[in-house]
């Protein structure tokens, strides 16, 4: 099983991760050092989620910046070349909200067939060959499962004292991320699983309910 990082997958996360660290510690004067571990721990856990998950589904994910290209229903509706909105729109809401709101949209996922994999498998007397919406909901849910899964355990408070904030971040990082629009994980999600979408969406809802209590 391929899990690797190529240098511009890392590049990306890299980046990623130092605007995830501006958005925890944004305008905080004085903080724990030990929160700048806590965006570490929800990116790892979501990104290596989604790379195990991809092979189940017969394709190969690579990461980048998210990106923004149709703004309308025209043909013409749409940037000549894609606009790297996650490296600019978490800055502008948090800059203008004066750090009250923090919008994590920061990555994407792009995808391959694995064909050759994929024809190894068959599906009732049909062998099917293309990638489905379905395909790409299931390596969606895993990163949001994993996202879920680390909520609770840092609402353990034993590890809350070690990763400050853990549980909230968490929950905003897959609510922010659930959102169908665009690339974002919640698109990939909702139109290739509706019910997955709503249950995971119901859980991360109470799941902020439960931290904010």
């Amino acid at each position: 099983m391929d899990i690797s990082f190529d240098s511009k997958e890392i590049a990306w996360i890299i980046v990623a991760l130092i605007i995830f660290e501006f958005l925890v510690i944004y305008p905080l004067t004085t903080y724990n050092p030990l929160i700048l571990l806590t965006p570490v721990l929800i990116l790892a856990a979501n990104l290596i989620a989604k790379k195990i998950a991809a092979p189940f589904s017969n394709i190969k994910i690579r990461y980048k910046i998210w990106e923004f290209q149709r703004y309308g229903f025209q043909e013409r509706a749409h940037f000549k070349k894609p606009f790297p909105i996650g490296l600019v729109f978490p800055f502008v809401i948090a800059f203008l909200s004066l750090g009250l709101i923090k919008i994590p949209l920061l990555l994407q996922f792009d995808y391959k067939n694995l064909l050759s994999k994929r024809l190894l498998k068959h599906s009732g007397t049909e062998r099917r060959t293309e990638i489905n919406e379905s395909d790409l909901a299931a390596v969606a849910s895993w990163g949001f499962y994993s996202i879920l899964a680390l909520a609770i355990l840092g609402s353990i408070p034993a590890i809350n004292i070690i990763f400050p904030q853990l549980a909230l971040y968490s929950i905003v990082y897959g609510l922010w991320n659930l959102i169908p629009f665009g690339n974002l994980d919640g698109s990939r999600l909702f139109f290739g699983s509706k019910v997955g979408w709503f249950i995971l969406a119901i859980f991360f809802i109470l799941g902020l309910i439960l931290v904010l209590i």
